[in-house]
């Protein structure tokens, strides 16, 4: 069988978060270390000026 890259449901994950640090595929994470259902708007803005629509 054949290995496929896993699906990214969250576009802005393609990109590493400048703001809490996570890595590229990684979620975010709040102040006190728990995971984010989103992601940081700083995380987003960048995504978008790498990979305008």
């Amino acid at each position: 069988m054949t290995r496929r890259e896993p699906t990214v449901h969250k576009k802005e994950l393609m990109v590493a978060c400048p703001e809490c640090g996570s890595v590229q595929g990684a979620a975010c994470y709040t102040d006190r270390g728990h995971r984010m259902k989103g992601v940081h708007q700083a995380r987003t803005e960048l995504y978008r000026e790498q990979y305008p629509a």
